[in-house]
């Protein structure tokens, strides 16, 4: 064993889906196995989405991934081998992934703030790891859906790689080699990518200059978006999806508000920013009466409440009235200077760079029937707190 020498702690968890027949026995072996050699082992119960936009097979390992980096651990450390490299090189490529899909799976991927992925086998042929097995006379259980040839996955492994082995020799580990060297290729371009980003003076909230975007070659823009949708943790559209985005973030019209779901994300323009965003949009919300509470449930989210001192809405104007907050529905107005007019709320939202999908989820609060508060926007001067004085800040995260 190298835990005595090397002094890392180490654990085995079991990620239990309920998609075989008979698989919650599984967790037998392994705990048997475990206890065996004194590694702590648990059992992860997980819900396999069944509408997943990657199929069935996908969504039992988004499922699992989830689950194993939600344990805690520094690392994960998984059994995949060279010829699982090679049936997820061409699985990737007859699905048209480009060089980023095709560069497969890496043997070492770091964490940057959750558990790093170590794959320390993925250079080792299944043959050698069964031949070891063998010698060693090591106990297993085989998975009977692995088996079936309807998953394209297990086509690709019990049909299509055998014939191409029996027609070339180390055709496995050609495509095993052909994805290495598409991984450094794509490393170029997420170097290039990243380049190009920063030119475009990316912000602490990840919104880039629109106008420096539509000054890229189509091939460096996809090339960018692709970047982009990676860093979000998005399912990357294909090709024909992606070409579309393109050619609609380049119309003159999108600078007013254009956004466009890409799957699981959102690629979106207002003025001269776009930037990748969750699909999902709050939902709307109905009134509600504010009682003093700290937080307020309110689309999806929640307002939050914050004492301060000289700043927000006066304390004093909220005790004993009704207060309650609001969406928007159309012509009211605020006053933000004492001496200015009331400006219409559409007006002073197209100011504050709110985006449109996101100003009909906002919430107003309204104090015995008057507008004291705008998300985004701010407090009627009527309402504003005097310096020194008790004060109350409502908070709702305008761009999330």
């Amino acid at each position: 064993s190298l835990l005595p020498v090397l002094g890392f702690a180490l654990a085995a968890t079991h990620v239990r889906h309920g998609l075989v027949a008979g698989s919650e026995a599984w967790a037998d072996g392994c705990r048997t196995l475990c206890e065996a050699l004194d590694v702590p082992f648990s059992v992860c119960d997980v819900e396999v989405e069944r509408r997943h936009p990657g199929g069935l097979e996908a969504a039992a390992r988004a499922a699992r991934r989830a689950a194993l980096l939600g344990l805690g651990d520094d690392w994960l450390v998984l059994a995949h081998h060279r010829d699982d490299q090679a049936e997820t090189v061409l699985f990737r490529a007859i699905r048209g992934a480009g060089v980023r899909g095709a560069a497969g799976m890496r043997a070492c991927v770091p964490g940057n703030g959750e558990a790093g992925l170590w794959r320390p086998l993925l250079d080792v042929p299944r043959r050698d790891l069964q031949a070891y097995a063998d010698e060693h006379a090591l106990l297993w259980v085989e998975d009977p859906s692995n088996q079936d040839p309807r998953f394209s996955r297990n086509f690709l492994r019990l049909e299509v790689l055998p014939r191409l082995e029996a027609r070339q020799a180390g055709a496995s580990a050609a495509l095993a080699r052909t994805g290495r060297l598409c991984a450094e290729a794509a490393d170029l371009l997420d170097d290039l990518a990243d380049l190009d980003l920063a030119a475009m003076g990316g912000t602490d909230d990840h919104r880039f200059n629109h106008s420096m975007a539509l000054g890229l070659t189509s091939p460096r823009l996809r090339n960018v978006l692709r970047r982009v949708l990676h860093g979000a943790g998005a399912l990357m559209p294909d090709e024909e999806r992606l070409r579309e985005a393109e050619r609609q973030m380049r119309q003159e019209t999108a600078a007013a508000g254009w956004r466009l779901v890409l799957g699981s994300h959102a690629l979106c323009v207002y003025r001269d920013a776009w930037w990748i965003e969750p699909a999902g949009l709050p939902v709307m919300a109905v009134p509600q009466v504010w009682a003093g509470e700290p937080r307020l449930a309110w689309a999806g989210g929640a307002v939050a409440f914050n004492a301060a001192v000289g700043q927000g809405i006066a304390a004093s104007m909220l005790h004993g009235v009704c207060c309650e907050i609001r969406p928007r529905v159309g012509g009211e107005r605020l006053r933000l200077r004492s001496d200015g007019p009331a400006r219409s709320i559409k007006n002073l939202l197209q100011e504050a760079a709110i985006p449109p999908w996101r100003r009909r989820s906002l919430p107003l609060l309204w104090v015995e029937g008057r507008l004291a508060w705008v998300a985004g926007v701010g407090v009627d001067v009527a309402f504003r707190c005097p310096p020194g004085e008790p004060g109350m800040v409502p908070d709702w995260p305008v761009a999330t």
